[in-house]
């Protein structure tokens, strides 16, 4: 059977999507991948035509995204819908909202889609009904039907290497769809996941709302054995060959066993040995544990704070982290000068108050320094708990204003939803101190002014007459574009991620030699001209 699988998001990675087409030809099946990530916020009709051509031939079509490629979803199902093939709508978007997606399609896959897309091939295969397939979700007489959901996977280990074979795939550039051979001149980490689920319910997230849907279905939290592990990154490794270091995307990476990060650092430093960063939660990073990541070429951590008001992350987070135990894993990480940190902060939030807000900026003030921030613009996402709160709460009246359209880390967004301009001073000030805080300044606010700004005649000013913080927020977001675009072109010619962070340390290291030098390969990517 020949299946379409298509993207909506601005991620070529799509590692969700990869793993459920690996299962589809691993059972010997023919599969197309289209991405069709794009800047604009919808498809021209011409796309859509070309998109239309390439997908002639499938028997099955599965459009999969977030809640921020939805809206284009809905345009490529309604433009397929002439074709006359069976449509499924997959993703956490349509898990968590199968009501906004079974108009559009036959069938929303609802939860893990792996086993979901064996049975529906099977069921058409020898014409048995669709509509009682587990997982699924359609309309009927103008109601949504949810079927009951299998249990969750429980060994990952059996799961095929997430596609990346190439062997039918088109990206969208512009307004043109490029037939991709391999990413050999790829020179973004690779990214890789060998775990599913996270212990935590903090609100904002979809994994509070997917714990309860899936409760009694199995584990939630599963990871794959470390043998697993490294042998997909090895894999992963011979299709990006320009590829700097691997960044581990797994919910907590920390969360493992000191013994299981043993083994994987042992095995890791001796097979693979490229630098590599990691996501983590303060309650599980430790200075044991960031020593012995170290040794194996751990070389940043990414690590949620979100908040420094007590009262923001145990009410409307339900991030049950005080700011003491986010202090102790601060300060195990800076035990090694070698390894980044990467905090991240939710700025742009009505449910925090002026106080909320200067418990935050002293708080960021007060960690140890070298570091890095990153503040994430706040979105109601659709379906999760936050969201459901926002509405009852009456602060947005659903989708259309949860700001579910914005890129959540593109900067503070304020324009267009009245919500996000409370207290627009102390969110633009936390904007500010995005980038790198050292002894003197905190991104690009110098520390000897911060109290200044914060005094309250000062906050009250800018709050009347916001257009000082307004510019200041349009300088920033260029600045922080200019930086992206620079530290991509640095990192492709010099060839060590770490130069960004650490041009001094970087010379240093240039005086002996290093492992870092990866043989080029050519790129084969072949362009289809597919109009008439």
């Amino acid at each position: 059977m020949r299946v379409l699988f298509i993207y909506t998001e601005n991620d070529p990675w799509a590692l969700g999507m990869r793993s459920v087409v690996a299962v589809v030809k691993r059972a010997g099946h023919h599969t197309r991948i289209l991405l069709m990530g794009s800047d604009k916020e919808s498809y021209p009709p011409i796309v859509l035509e070309e998109m239309k051509k390439l997908a002639q031939e499938a028997e099955v079509i599965c459009v999969s995204c977030f809640s921020r490629g939805s809206d284009k979803a809905k345009q490529v199902v309604e433009h397929l819908r002439s074709l006359g093939k069976i449509t499924v709508w997959g993703g956490v978007h349509a898990t968590l909202n199968p009501q906004d997606c079974a108009n559009y399609v036959d069938l929303v896959c609802v939860g893990e889609g792996e086993e979901f897309i064996l049975d529906l091939i099977g069921r058409l295969e020898t014409g048995n009904d669709l509509l009682t397939i587990e997982n699924g979700a359609f309309c009927h007489e103008g109601k949504v039907v949810i079927n009951p959901l299998r249990p969750l996977m429980g060994d990952l280990d059996q799961l095929p290497l997430v596609d990346f074979s190439f062997e039918d795939e088109c990206h969208l550039k512009g307004d043109d769809f490029i037939r991709v051979s391999d990413f050999s001149d790829v020179t973004e980490p690779i990214m890789f996941s060998g775990s599913r689920g996270c212990s935590y319910n903090c609100t904002y997230c979809s994994n509070a709302k997917l714990k309860q849907l899936f409760a009694g279905k199995g584990r939630y939290v599963r990871r794959m054995s470390v043998p697993k592990y490294i042998e997909h990154l090895k894999t992963l490794r011979n299709s990006f060959p320009k590829s700097k270091y691997y960044y581990l995307i797994d919910e907590d990476f920390f969360a493992q066993p000191l013994e299981e990060l043993r083994a994987f650092a042992e095995v890791y430093r001796q097979e693979i040995g490229l630098p590599f960063e990691v996501l983590g939660s303060p309650v599980r990073i430790t200075e044991e544990k960031v020593g012995v990541l170290v040794k194996a070429g751990l070389w940043r951590v990414r690590m949620g704070i979100e908040s420094g008001s007590e009262r923001v992350k145990r009410e409307v987070y339900k991030r049950y982290m005080t700011n003491e135990v986010v202090m102790r894993a601060t300060r195990a990480i800076n035990k090694y000068p070698q390894v980044v940190p990467y905090y991240f902060i939710i700025i742009s939030n009505p449910y925090e108050e002026t106080e909320d807000l200067l418990e935050t900026v002293q708080f960021i003030a007060s960690l140890p320094n070298p570091f890095y921030l990153q503040c994430f613009n706040l979105i109601f996402f659709p379906g999760t708990a936050l969201y459901d709160r926002a509405v009852h709460d009456g602060l947005i009246l659903g989708t259309e204003d949860s700001g579910y359209q914005l890129d959540y880390r593109g900067g503070l967004h304020y324009e267009g939803h009245d919500w996000k301009r409370k207290n627009l001073y102390l969110n633009g000030l936390l904007f500010l101190m995005e980038g790198k805080s050292t002894p003197s300044r905190l991104g690009l606010l110098p520390r000897l002014l911060v109290r200044v700004f914060l005094y309250q005649r000062v906050i009250r000013f800018n709050e009347r007459f916001p257009s000082l913080i307004k510019m200041a927020i349009a300088a920033k977001s260029l600045t922080l574009l200019l930086r992206k675009h620079g530290a991509r072109w640095l990192t492709r010619i010099i060839g060590d991620p770490r130069t960004i962070y650490n041009l001094k340390a970087y010379l240093r290291r240039k005086e002996k030699p290093t492992p870092m030098t990866v043989p080029s390969a050519m790129s084969s990517q072949v362009r289809i001209t597919i109009r008439e």
